[in-house]
């Protein structure tokens, strides 16, 4: 008995260590992940390319350049194709669609941005050609039509929005009817960014628009027209100062003339306020109580008021305290590192900009004198409603010790 149960152990030792080996034949071997799959990037030719992108600039600049949208309420409301892209649109859509609100011909429209709306567009234009701005890539293809995304480059008309909806009626789809005139007071200028998607019908090398619409697009008319709705647009600086890689041209020129004569203004502002040292600023403080006429005529005597408003509030305008030199300061020496950046805001009537500069300080401490490097940091603002352009007030928010020259 003793036997068969040894017999019997050994056995069930031998078909497990068995069972074993068959479970380790062949060691599991690392699973290596799929390769990565480089995305195809779509392509097309350079010619029908150049064709699209001429198409889409000169369609935008005929569809964004309008003094006010209600030249396009009706045809929003009734999905009527304007009389003056109908060129550009594809039969298919204007069989179609034509008369549908839903066409999927986007409009210029009321849009709200940054407190104000929108009520006119107009394209900018580049260089001695005036070419539209307006900028177009190649993203895929829908079946044979091709896909493009676009940015229009516009300056725009724009209210206050307390104003508009004072001006404006809206009906139960999101149009609107004027109800009585705007006063070119009330109207301002900003420089915008618009995004649209198009698609374009190729008949072998001939094109035309089957979809022109704003990215980001919120489904239904009354929806799309809801003028807070601005998912599709961008505010941009009003003036455009950037430059070539080489720093020797602006890249739009109007808009460096207009920057290089403000920034003028301003830098000749804080350079003849170095003028007024210690003696002279005891005199002027003096003056500051006497009223309007003193200032402005101590100031004339110095060549300091050549381009700055001088009006009764000249002590909020042109605060004592933002003045460059301190209690403890005898003289500014030099003035120079200018910084002059338009501020977010600037508008065509808004005319901020920050201001940085360097002036190095001799102060007076005792007995000795030392010269101290200091930035200074303002708000300045112009104005040209007198028909000059003029500094009409300026504010200092802060000024600091860089270096000390002792």
């Amino acid at each position: 008995m003793m036997k068969k149960l040894y017999y019997l152990l050994l056995i069930l030792i031998l078909l497990t260590a068995a069972s074993s080996c068959i479970l380790n034949v062949g060691a599991p071997v690392e699973i290596q992940p799929p390769p990565v799959q480089t995305p195809q990037i779509p392509k097309v030719s350079r010619e029908l390319d150049e064709a699209a992108k001429q198409l889409i600039s000169e369609y935008f600049s005929i569809l964004f350049t309008v003094p006010s949208v209600d030249i396009y309420t009706e045809n929003t409301a009734t999905g009527t194709i304007p009389e003056s892209i109908v060129k550009y649109i594809s039969e298919q859509t204007i069989k179609e669609g034509n008369g549908n609100p839903e066409i999927g011909i986007h409009l210029p429209r009321y849009i709200s941005l940054n407190g104000m709306t929108i009520i006119g567009y107009d394209v900018v234009r580049l260089g001695k050609d005036s070419k539209p701005d307006v900028t177009a890539g190649f993203v895929g293809e829908n079946g044979d039509n091709l896909i493009y995304f676009c940015k229009i480059n516009a300056k725009v008309r724009a209210i206050p929005n307390e104003t508009f909806e004072k001006s404006f009626l809206v009906q139960l789809d999101n149009t609107y009817l004027k109800k009585e005139e705007i006063f070119p007071t009330d109207i301002d200028g900003m420089r915008v960014e618009i995004r649209y998607d198009v698609e374009l019908e190729n008949t072998n090398g001939d094109l035309k628009i089957v979809k022109a619409i704003e990215s980001n697009i919120k489904p239904g008319l009354k929806n799309r027209l809801f003028i807070l709705n601005n998912e599709s647009i961008t505010r941009l600086p009003y003036i455009d100062i950037s430059q070539t890689a080489d720093g020797s041209i602006y890249n739009n020129p109007a808009d460096g003339e207009i920057y290089e004569k403000e920034k003028g203004i301003i830098v000749n502002f804080f350079e003849n306020l170095s003028l007024l040292d210690r003696t002279r600023m005891n005199l002027l403080s003096h003056k500051w109580t006497q009223g309007l006429d003193d200032v402005r005529g101590y100031w004339d005597s110095l060549g300091i008021a050549k381009d700055i408003e001088l009006t009764e509030d000249y002590t909020t305008n042109f605060p004592y305290e933002s003045l460059p030199l301190r209690f403890d300061m005898e003289k500014i020496k030099s003035v120079d590192n200018f910084n002059v950046v338009p501020h977010p805001a600037y508008s065509d009537k808004i005319k901020w900009y920050f201001v940085n500069f360097d002036a190095y300080v001799q102060k007076t401490n005792g007995i000795t004198d030392e010269d101290y490097l200091y930035r200074y940091d303002y708000l300045v603002i112009l104005s040209n409603e007198s028909g000059s352009l003029v500094i009409e007030k300026i504010k200092l928010n802060e000024y600091y010790v860089i270096q000390n020259n002792g």
